[in-house]
């Protein structure tokens, strides 16, 4: 998700960087496809060797349905992106979609809606009940962001770092006030030795699965039919809830 940071440094993460080969499903169409993905918890994460969480069920569960072969290989976000973006059989989750990006990618979506949050030192009293609460104060964010424009549009200073693990550093020694991540991301901090707590969400975003555009448009049909059906019984839904009952690194 579109994502998060950038954790292919992270200890779990350094079967460098691993690749999940899924079984090739009877009949599948021509080729494999590649999902790229990062280390994004609880969406996408390694755990006891294995790449986990709501939305790689989800992933692994329409490739399945639509009888798609596939490799999940996580990665750097910025690498991930960037494989989907222009190599052919190559699709990165969890992506969050907006303008910007819709024509640059075939679509397969919502995989999950999530939180685009600020966080802020567990314990600061800091409060923020709206953007123009945060002028003034120097906000951490991980290049390749889509929310860095964003933000700095609504003239907020925002400081970039090559991944996120860079930017909890930075909140812990006070070269950031702030730090811009997604749902769920107080684990992050928590594993790399600081407690966070939420001070603003300012967005909600939908996100899906972009697929490089030279991609077969059956092939991204029939993983679109599986989604919807997924999504209309309400086992995707049961899958997200997941979330909050499950443990992440």
């Amino acid at each position: 998700m579109p994502g998060p940071g950038s954790f292919c440094s992270h200890a779990g993460a350094l079967v460098a960087c691993f690749m999940a080969l899924a079984p090739v499903p009877a009949g599948a169409g021509a080729g494999r496809l590649v999902f790229n993905t990062e280390e994004s918890p609880p969406f996408n994460y390694f755990q006891d060797g294995k790449v986990v969480g709501t939305s790689v069920d989800i992933i692994r569960r329409i490739a399945k349905d639509a009888d798609v072969a596939y490799d999940i290989i996580v990665g750097p976000w910025k690498k991930s992106y960037n494989n989907a973006l222009t190599q052919d059989g190559h699709c990165v989750f969890s992506t969050k979609f907006t303008e910007a990006r819709e024509p640059l990618f075939k679509w397969v979506m919502p995989i999950e809606i999530s939180k685009s949050v600020i966080y802020k030192r567990k314990g600061d009293p800091f409060k923020a009940l709206s953007l123009e609460d945060l002028r003034g104060k120097k906000v951490g964010s991980y290049s390749n962001d889509i929310w860095i424009a964003y933000l700095r549009d609504a003239n907020i200073e925002v400081e970039e770092a090559n991944s996120d693990y860079v930017n909890m550093n930075k909140l812990k020694t006070g070269r950031i006030d702030l730090w811009a991540g997604g749902e769920g991301d107080e684990q992050v901090a928590r594993e790399a030795g600081i407690e966070v707590e939420e001070a603003l969400v300012f967005a909600e975003n939908v996100i899906g699965l972009a697929c490089n555009k030279q991609i077969d448009d059956h092939i991204i049909e029939r993983l679109q039919e599986a989604l919807d059906q997924l999504n209309a019984s309400g086992e995707a839904e049961e899958i997200r809830r997941s979330r909050y009952q499950t443990p992440v690194p």
